[in-house]
């Protein structure tokens, strides 16, 4: 599952990258609206990125509970061996 969590991330940071690039950042002085349009643009990364992030923070705490849920094997001393007899009756 870690491998898959790497991947997931990696998509993730190429997506938020893709998502701003120096021209959209840049305000241009003959558009009165690009001021506001810059900030929307900004906004959005910012409000992808921390989709991006409560999924990959979900998805990790999904995969540690289900570690956490999964019983070690009991081994010890006092481990109790398989039940059930041989399937033959009578003898």
């Amino acid at each position: 599952m870690r491998p898959l969590i790497a991947t997931l991330t990696a998509a993730s940071l190429g997506l938020a990258a893709a998502a701003v690039t120096p021209a959209l950042a840049q305000v241009q002085q003959n558009n009165p609206n690009a001021a506001n349009q810059s900030m929307e643009t900004s906004g959005q990364a910012r409000a992808l990125r921390q989709e991006q992030t409560t999924q990959s923070n979900t998805l990790r705490m999904d995969i540690q509970r289900n570690q956490a849920a999964t019983p070690a094997p009991n081994t010890g001393p006092n481990a109790i061996g398989p039940t059930g007899g041989t399937g033959v009756i009578g003898r």
